[in-house]
């Protein structure tokens, strides 16, 4: 989680003699097609007329951000920097786009040359604390929490960086109580209504939906807030909603996992055998290795006395992992019952 969630360098980027010189940085950048092409062509006309502009340069990053090429993103700002050195945000995006590429201690050294240039700039020291969570330094990401407290009480990213490094420590009761403590400074901050929902339904599912169902009042289509909502609804017996759930989502993005849950439920709480077949055939045709799959739709099948579909199923089963002793068991079950 805490790598999904938080995003230790040399001198940066060409210096202003450099950038005027080197006219074809600013060509056509060689992303793709069509939509990409035209999106980039104002920002690409402008610089031509502005070659020393960096917050031009800052704008064609964040482009190429959208685009997924960060390379040639952190490039721009690298040449953003060479102009003007003393400008927070271009450090701290660079900072970032780093740190999605793991390279964490270049990430670190941007950020310090960060608080060098601001020494009260707070979204550096929160940047700062998410990298000292992820090398598991809890005592100085909680230092940098603290520090952007002191400065400004209200900051729900501070609340919630130090409700992650307490849940990273397994202390449940003080991540809960930071994430809530976000929440009261910002009721829209789905991120923290997502954690504090899977870490309360452990406990409490009323209560863990509830902050589930508030994410999605923030992010109606949100994938991960539905299947939190899907897999607490599954544990409590609620089927009808935990299906309306795996549905939505399927209906935004189909992948595996909800096709194996709708056919978990289908199998083992419903007893619709043929339904949870269809459903574990369509996450085996997303994942044709899925084990798991496979295991229990051979399950399905021996309950609707198919033996030959159960015994293929198992048997890719075995191929994939001859070690699945679940699946040598029903194997054994299937062919003794119908020898």
């Amino acid at each position: 989680m805490i790598v999904g969630t938080i995003f230790l360098l040399s001198s940066c980027g060409n210096d202003v003699e450099e950038t005027q010189n080197n006219k074809d940085s600013v060509a056509t950048p060689a992303i793709s097609e069509s939509e990409q092409t035209i999106a980039f062509k104002e920002i690409n006309s402008a610089l031509k007329a502005e070659i020393n502009n960096p917050t031009l340069y800052l704008k064609r990053a964040k482009l190429y951000v959208k685009y997924d090429d960060l390379f040639s993103a952190v490039n721009d700002l690298d040449r953003a920097i060479g102009i003007d050195s003393t400008a927070p945000e271009y450090y701290l995006l660079k900072a970032e786009l780093l740190k999605r590429q793991d390279k964490l201690k270049e990430s670190k050294e941007v950020l310090d040359k960060v608080m060098y240039i601001d020494s009260d700039n707070l979204q550096a020291r929160l940047e700062l604390g998410y990298l000292a969570l992820i090398a598991r330094q809890y005592k100085q990401a909680l230092d940098y929490a603290d520090a952007v407290l002191k400065k400004d009480v209200y900051n729900a990213e501070a609340y919630f960086l130090k409700g992650m490094i307490f849940e990273d420590k397994r202390d449940t009761a003080r991540a809960i109580s930071s994430y809530v403590t976000a929440i009261e400074q910002e009721n829209d901050y789905y991120e923290a209504y997502v954690q504090v929902g899977i870490l309360s339904s452990h406990n409490d599912k009323v209560l863990g939906k509830g902050y589930i169902k508030n994410a999605l009042r923030v992010k109606p289509e949100s994938l991960e807030a539905l299947y939190a909502l899907g897999m607490i609804c599954q544990e409590s017996a609620e089927y009808n909603e935990a299906i309306e759930a795996y549905h939505k989502i399927l209906s935004i993005e189909e992948f595996r996992e909800p096709h194996f849950n709708l056919g978990f439920i289908h199998q083992e709480y419903l007893k619709v055998y043929d339904v949870a077949i269809e459903h574990y055939t369509n996450a085996i045709r997303l994942e044709p290795k899925y084990i798991d799959a496979y295991y229990n739709r051979a399950l399905c099948y021996e309950q609707l006395d198919e033996p030959k579909k159960a015994v293929a199923d198992l048997k890719i089963a075995l191929g994939l992992n001859p070690q699945y002793t679940p699946a040598a068991l029903l194997m054994g079950r299937v062919l003794k019952n119908n020898e």
